[in-house]
C-alpha cells in the first residue's frame, strides 16, 4: 500500500511562490461543493502563484479536468454530484489518470485515507487544513523533486 506523503512542519513561511520561478504556473482544479471553502482555497493558491480553476460539484470537476488538463486536482471527499473517490476513478477511465488528486475532508476516518492511497492519491488533508501543509502537499505532488532540492538549499538552523 502506497503510503501518502505526512507534511512537515514548516520550516518558515515561503516569501515566493511554491511553483520553480522558471515554469509557467502549474494549473491546480479545486473541486469543492462549498462556495466559501473553495473561494477560500482559490484565494490562497492564486495567492502562492498557482492558476486556478473551481467546479462545485464533481460532474463539473471532470468537465473541467477534460476542458484545462490541469497539473493537479485537490478535490473534496464528499460533494453532491460525484463523490471525490468516484470522480478520481472516472478521471483515471477517460485518460487523465496521470493528473496527481489531492483529497480533502472534514471527517476524521481513517478508511478515507485509507481509500484514497488505494486510489494513488498525491496526498490527503483534513480540514481544516494549515495552508503551509496544503502548499507543501501540492509543491510535493507537482514535482517532488524540486521540493526536496530546494529544502536540501535551506541554510542550516
Amino acid at each position: 500500500m502506497k503510503n501518502l506523503p505526512v507534511a512537515e512542519p514548516a520550516i518558515s513561511a515561503p516569501a515566493a511562490p511554491l511553483s520553480p520561478p522558471d515554469r509557467a504556473p502549474s494549473k491546480i482544479l479545486v473541486v469543492e461543493d462549498d462556495k466559501k471553502i473553495a473561494e477560500a482555497l482559490a484565494a490562497r493558491l492564486r495567492a502562492a502563484g498557482y492558476e486556478v480553476l473551481v467546479a462545485n460539484d464533481g460532474l463539473d470537476g471532470i468537465k473541467q479536468a477534460v476542458a484545462c488538463k490541469p497539473n493537479l486536482v485537490l478535490m473534496d471527499i464528499w460533494m453532491p454530484v460525484g463523490l471525490g473517490f468516484s470522480v478520481a476513478q472516472r478521471l483515471k477511465q477517460i485518460g487523465l489518470g496521470d493528473i496527481p488528486v489531492i483529497f480533502m475532508t472534514a471527517l476524521k476516518l481513517k478508511r478515507l485515507k485509507r481509500a484514497a492511497e488505494r486510489l494513488g492519491a498525491a496526498g490527503f488533508i483534513e480540514k481544516p487544513y494549515k495552508p503551509q501543509e496544503l502548499l507543501s502537499a501540492i509543491s510535493a505532488a507537482l514535482d517532488p523533486n524540486w521540493l526536496q532540492d530546494r529544502l536540501h538549499s535551506l541554510p542550516p538552523a
